[in-house]
């Protein structure tokens, strides 16, 4: 039902595409609901009727101003969603949602596996962010200058460091605008802010220059919002150096590389053999296996023997389970040797039609979502991108999409348009479909008269994730949405945050 409550929120959301069988299923239910919702709807105004003219033989009470007051009400429940889903009031503040696209996470199983490069992605990379949006560190990291050496010689004899929770969130205005930023950027990023605030503040108590009452009343004002500033300031200056040296470690490096040679397509079993012996941590390890099979259409059954026995001989029996768990999930498989690198697969397909690579971006100054991983852009953000050209010339690529059965009738991908009175999914689909979103926002801004306005009045994409959503494509639709010539402000909506090791470790109970 939560299509149906964000949509009671919203108006009805008039197109709806659906990539990959789990957004079918959520897209067939809920149509299903606005069935049901229709039917209950019509059920209950019958009886209202039947009540009503029961009460005029009765003589009932009504009077001429509660049967006005009653359909003014009536008349405003029905123009309100209607103006939120695309009336042309002007005074409306939130451009309207236009468009949903519903992402099965098994269409892209790929990002999870790779190590983001975003200051959020790496965040939670390496120190895991929590549900809520906070993140536990040790006090002895963002509080270093509060350490006196009585309390340190303490906590080394206890060996104990006390951890805090810091925030991470739209609360913190300088966590906004740095948590997308790249690593090779957000180091400098922080220290320009600190330079700003220690200018602002030195500009003000500097002696030479006069102040009236006025100035300091709006001074002594601004010291709560400056030691805020201050404070989160410091948080992340610490939280920033901790993640930058993890990233700067050579075996982050190997690690990295090692991904990107894999995205290639390039088989790296002699790597996966070397890091099981340098005592790499399992998921850690386990997320470069899955991404080695899913670039590769699966594992060379003689490759995956050998290091399914190493596998247990180094993290132990119990991952001989996980390994299974995982091969049921779809993140590994044996391919025979009669198959060869050479040959395309699933992955290379979509790697040249949805243009992944883009090792030419510029992350301090990027053009293209690839930024976040340092030239890979996320599959899931690619559709979305072509959704926009109504996935023009992408027919090889589109085949690659996993199926559906049930009400999807076994097809890979949905588009379709929701209409009042609402119908099922089966009927929907029977419907030409309308234009590519592209051409929609395009309409939509000619129809409203907002065509060449700024990119706050652009109409809205709600994109859900189904089965979960990593950093790495959060920041990179946060990229899309600001983007100018990108048609649409994008919200995005998911059942999780997931990366790599907590998809791997839900799969394997």
């Amino acid at each position: 039902g939560g299509g149906v409550g964000g949509e009671s929120d919203v108006g009805v959301i008039g197109r709806v595409l659906g990539l990959g069988p789990l957004a079918t299923a959520v897209i067939d239910r809920m149509m299903y609901l606005r069935l049901e919702e229709e039917r209950m709807d019509t059920q209950a105004e019958e009886e209202e009727e039947d009540e009503y003219e029961y009460d005029e033989e009765d003589g009932g009470d009504y009077n001429d101003d509660e049967i006005l007051e009653n359909t003014a009400v009536g008349v405003e429940a029905v123009e309100s969603p209607s103006t939120a889903a695309g009336g042309s009031d002007s005074d409306n503040k939130h451009p309207p949602i236009q468009a949903l696209l519903v992402i099965d996470r098994k269409v892209d199983l790929v990002t999870p596996m790779l190590t983001p490069l975003t200051y959020e992605g790496l965040i939670d990379d390496v120190l895991q962010i929590q549900v809520g949006g906070c993140v536990s560190v040790k006090k002895s990291i963002v509080e270093p200058e509060d350490q006196n050496e009585q309390q340190n010689q303490r906590t080394r004899d206890t060996n104990k460091d006390p951890k805090v929770l810091l925030p991470l969130n739209d609360s913190d205005p300088l966590y906004t605008e740095v948590r997308d930023k790249h690593v090779e950027v957000f180091g400098s990023f922080l220290q320009n802010q600190a330079k700003a605030l220690k200018e602002s503040h030195s500009q003000f108590t500097n002696r030479e220059t006069a102040r009236d009452l006025s100035e300091i009343h709006q001074f002594v004002k601004q010291i709560p919002v400056f030691t805020r500033n201050l404070r989160s300031l410091k948080n992340h200056i610490h939280i920033a150096e901790l993640v930058k040296s993890a990233a700067e470690a050579t075996s982050f490096r190997q690690r990295w590389q090692t991904e990107r040679s894999m995205l290639e397509s390039e088989s790296q079993y002699d790597t996966l053999e070397d890091l099981i012996a340098s005592g790499e941590p399992p998921y850690r390890w386990l997320r470069l296996f899955c991404l080695q099979s899913l670039t590769s259409n699966g594992i060379k059954a003689t490759r995956y023997e050998s290091l399914r026995k190493e596998v247990v001989q180094t993290y132990g029996f119990e991952f001989l389970m996980v390994l299974n768990d995982l091969e049921k999930a779809g993140f590994l498989r044996k391919r025979e040797t009669f198959f060869m690198d050479s040959m395309a697969t699933s992955y290379s397909t979509l790697r040249k039609s949805l243009n992944l690579i883009n090792a030419e971006v510029d992350p301090s100054n990027p053009d293209d979502p690839a930024y976040v991983s340092s030239g890979y852009a996320p599959i899931t953000v690619r559709w979305v991108q072509s959704a926009m050209r109504g996935f023009l010339g992408l027919d090889e690529a589109l085949k690659e999409l996993p199926s559906s059965g049930g009400s999807g009738s076994g097809r890979r991908w949905i588009d379709i348009e929701q209409k009042s009175p609402p119908e099922s999914l089966v009927d929907a689909l029977k419907q030409d479909r309308g234009p590519s979103l592209g051409v929609l926002a395009k309409k939509f801004n000619e129809s409203t008269g907002r065509a060449g306005e700024q990119q706050e009045r652009k109409p809205v994409l709600l994109v859900f994730y189904v089965g979960g959503i990593t950093y790495m494509e959060v920041a990179a639709l946060r990229f899309l949405s600001k983007r100018p010539s990108f048609p649409y402000a994008i919200i995005c909506c998911t059942t999780e945050i997931v990366n790599g090791e907590t998809l791997l470790r839900s799969l394997s109970c």
